[in-house]
């Protein structure tokens, strides 16, 4: 049979359409599904019915499931897809079959969180700020003031690592998989890397501030050769020390008073001995010191311009041991060591000045009047573990000054002595106790009492013949405080670190007390007996806080750390409140560089009144009342951090910060004024602060060193003082440099020195002086009683003294690993720094001069050397 060709060719074209369609049969055409909340198993039949294919699957597919499709396609694939797209069920195509399964769900890896702490493995001290890391992925924690710290990690292996400055890392390997204690004991030695923390979780938002240890406080040159802690934060750009060789801090154009200083979470009044010259704090007692100058954390509050948190050493819980020190200003011992070996310690500091003792001996050769000097500061704190979970803190400090002088006359009818008394100082006590929670939940609870007292007495006793007097005028300030706090630190994971907590403090306040005393006894009989009080104030307040900060990541490379501080003060049934927010925001630009901004609301409550002269115990701590309103400061920051990774570090950080209620002394006034009081004597005004501060830093080798320049301004204004004109504050320095270095060779040697430079304070001076006509009426022009003189101040800080710099050098010299001693030399080419300036007559050959300015410094070239023996 013969076929043709167009039959051949027909058959072959409906082969191969018959072959195409078997082979791609899902391009049906037309498929419609029209169905809400339809359960799948309804939508396949009708899949089936109308594309011939069947479903294959098992009892585990859950079928019940209900979907709404609407959809017209030729392809089976799209419809696939559009009924079990949102659902549990994954689908795939093998021949006429469609096969059906489970979708596979990703489960997330499981955290699991490790605690512990972080101590120094031959005394268990705790190490502050220690950095752990998890080497797997980077995330990293740092202790808290405790030592203690948290770290979420995926189950399964893992490595940890904890480094602190100075001491040896370590690491950790483990198999994890529950939440865990992991604690790390450090031993001292030379870092043998720098660790990196890589991950954005550790990367802080907040920026002015810094920590110092105790071996960089006591490698800075120091006047009179002490080391002193709050004199180390001087070299910091933003913190000036207001008079020359003084250890008080202006921080941002603040008071002195604008500073909370904290000593183991205590705040502190008074924080100078010798009125100002040495801190209260002894070295040797001092962990760890940190400065706030901005992007303060809600959890501090009432103070305007910084915070000084000062940590004192727990007391070593293995060995005893200690070291004393003799100076040529004082001497000082520290003692410390176990009560119950690995469960309880002690650490014991104690400091005296003894120039006293040589004065106190010039007596006994002379009848003239000497005067009398001395300081004295004692630390002492135990520290008791009662588990891993729990621990206590007993902290005690007290601390004095007193100056005096004693003159007696005594010859066989007449007798007399005069005494001036001059005695100040601080009282802390404080208990608080660590307990953890769980791993997310750390909790520190305070109980404090704390209290800052000034005496002044001056008295005079007579005897003559049959008549015995005695007169005594006598001042007197102080404040009292009893405190309850409650701090949480709640962390649920690696991107969050929340602290919240709440406080109550009462303040009993006698900022004025002044009196005499009268006693006259003639003939045996007793006359006069009297004791007048001029002022006596006493003012109770009460004053509350609440607070919480958040501090998380909020995308890659960008952090943030928001709070909110609510305080309240209740005084002479009034009661002031305040909504404080805090912000702080971070980013960084790789692991080297980052900036920073941030803005912050700050309250106070308390105020210290100065003179316009040195600051010294007679200046008051007072209250705000229903008459004079709190402090209240806005600081607004924005910064550039380099940090290389090797120990080098350079910021530059501009700020500015305005000021509201800030008290003044009026013109004219002063707390001598015994028949007034003080609320009488100031006013509340306005001020300003800002400019930018720059800061390089190495830590880590043979040399260290810090570098600082500081360009700011600070003015005032208030309403009457200086005619209402603005005008510059007493501590106004536009330039302040800073430089510090450390040459470590060897373990015998250690050579530090520092230079800095400070524009000159302001002083408000009479620069003229007008002597009064004389009365025409007296014959010949005589002046019987002469007037005093007139003089011209024509605005308030009129005069700008010459400007303060000074190079220091020091020189440790390890003799053995015992026995050290040390050289230091102050203001090495001699330098006269004005500590005061003062107006009057010039003098020469018996002939009173013009009218002219002198200058008084108190630190020229001062050497001093000290010994110390560790045992």
């Amino acid at each position: 049979m013969n076929i043709s060709i167009q039959t051949k060719l027909i058959y072959s074209f409906l082969f191969l359409f018959l072959f195409i369609q078997q082979a791609y049969p899902q391009e049906n055409t037309g498929i419609i599904i029209r169905v809400k909340a339809t359960p799948l198993k309804d939508i396949m039949k009708m899949v089936e019915k109308q594309t011939g294919y069947s479903f294959t699957y098992n009892e585990t597919v859950d079928l019940s499931q209900k979907k709404s499709v609407d959809i017209k396609s030729s392809k089976l694939t799209e419809v696939l897809h559009a009924t079990f797209k949102e659902t549990s069920i994954e689908w795939k195509l093998e021949g006429q079959h469609i096969i059906l399964k489970n979708r596979k769900i990703e489960k997330k890896p499981r955290n699991v969180t490790i605690s512990g702490y972080v101590t120094d493995i031959e005394s268990s001290e705790t190490l502050i700020g220690a950095s752990v890391v998890n080497s797997n992925s980077g995330y990293g924690s740092f202790a808290n003031s405790y030592g203690y710290y948290t770290i979420q990690v995926p189950a399964g292996t893992i490595k940890l690592k904890a480094s602190y400055t100075g001491y040896t890392p370590i690491e950790k390997n483990a198999c994890i998989n529950k939440d865990t204690v992991i604690n790390f004991n450090l031993k001292t030695g030379i870092e043998l890397e720098t660790i990196t923390i890589t991950n954005t979780s550790t990367f802080s938002p907040s920026g002015s501030s810094i920590e110092l240890t105790q071996d960089q406080i006591k490698s800075m040159p120091a006047v009179l050769g002490e080391a002193d802690v709050l004199k180390s934060l001087q070299f910091i750009p933003g913190v000036q020390s207001g008079a020359e060789g003084s250890a008080g801090m202006y921080v941002r154009g603040g008071n002195i008073d604008q500073n909370l200083t904290l000593l183991d979470g205590i705040p502190i009044y008074n924080t100078g001995h010798f009125y100002g010259i040495v801190s209260i704090f002894n070295g040797d007692a001092v962990k760890k010191v940190s400065l706030h100058k901005g992007s303060f954390p809600a959890r501090f509050g009432g103070r305007l311009s910084s915070v000084v948190d000062i940590r004192l050493k727990d007391g070593d819980m293995q060995n005893y041991h200690g070291s004393f020190n003799i100076g040529i200003l004082s001497g000082r011992i520290n003692f410390e060591g176990p009560i119950i070996r690995g469960k309880t310690s002690f650490n014991l500091s104690a400091r005296r000045s003894y120039a006293d003792v040589f004065l106190r001996a010039a007596k006994l050769f002379t009848d003239e009047s000497v005067p009398i000097l001395y300081m004295y500061d004692l630390n002492a704190k135990v520290n008791h573990k009662f588990s891993d979970r729990s621990r206590l803190y007993l902290s005690l400090y007290n601390g004095k000054d007193k100056e005096g002088a004693v003159s007696k006359q005594d010859e066989s009818n007449f007798y007399s002595k005069s005494e001036i008394d001059y005695k100040w100082g601080n009282t802390v006590a404080a208990l608080r106790w660590n307990y953890i929670f769980s791993n997310k939940l750390f909790a520190n609870t305070t109980v404090a009492y704390n209290r800052y007292n000034f005496d002044f007495r001056s008295s005079e006793e007579l005897k003559e013949m049959d008549f015995n007097s005695y007169y005594e005028n006598f001042q007197n300030s102080e404040i009292k405080d009893i405190s309850i706090n409650a701090d949480l630190e709640y962390i649920p994971d690696n991107r969050h670190q929340i602290k919240f907590g709440s406080g109550f403090t009462f303040h009993r306040f006698n900022p004025e007390i002044h009196g005499s005393k009268i006693k006259e006894i003639e003939n045996g009989e007793e006359s006069i007996n009297k004791s007048n009080h001029f002022l006596n104030s006493r003012i109770i307040g009460r004053e509350s806080l609440v607070y919480i900060e958040d501090e998380f990541s909020v995308f890659n490379r960008f952090k943030a750390n928001l709070g909110l501080h609510f305080s309240l003060f209740n005084v002479q049934q009034k009661t002031y409140t305040s909504l404080q927010p805090r912000i702080s925001l971070g980013y960084e630009f790789n692991s080297h560089m980052a900036i920073k901004a941030s803005y912050t609301k700050m309250n106070q409550y308390i105020n210290l009144l100065t003179s316009n002269s040195l600051v010294q115990p007679t200046d008051l701590w007072v209250p705000i009342t229903n008459r004079l309103k709190p402090m209240v400061a806005h600081q607004y920051t924005l910064g550039v951090y380099y940090d290389k990774g090797d120990g080098y570090s350079l910021s530059a950080e501009t700020f500015y910060k305005r000021m509201k209620n800030v008290l003044e002394y009026k013109d004219g006034a002063s707390w001598k004024d015994t028949y007034k009081s003080w609320e009488e004597q100031v006013e509340p005004g306005k001020g300003w602060a800002y400019g930018i501060e720059l800061f390089g830093q190495k830590t880590i080798g043979k040399y260290t060193g810090m570098a600082g320049y500081t360009l700011a301004w600070n003015e005032r204004k208030f309403e009457t003082i200086n005619e209402g004109r603005r005008f510059a504050a007493k501590y106004d320095q536009r330039h302040n440099i800073s430089l510090t270095m450390t040459y470590k060779p060897g373990d015998k040697i250690e050579l530090s020195a520092s230079w800095m430079y400070a524009t000159g304070n302001n002083a408000t001076l009479a620069l003229e002086e007008f002597q009064p006509l004389p009365d025409v009426n007296v014959p010949n022009g005589q002046i019987i009683h002469p007037l005093p003189t007139i003089e011209q101040v024509d605005k308030r800080n009129n005069y700008r003294l010459p400007a303060n710099h000074h190079l220091d050098l020091n020189l440790n010299y390890h003799r053995s690993k015992r026995k050290m001693w040390s050289f230091t030399i102050y203001n090495v080419y001699n330098r006269a720094n004005p500590f005061m300036v003062y107006p009057g007559y010039s003098e020469r050959n018996g002939q009173v001069g013009k009218y002219n300015l002198f200058r008084y410094s108190i630190f020229r070239f001062v050497p001093s050397i000290s010994y110390t023996y560790k045992f």
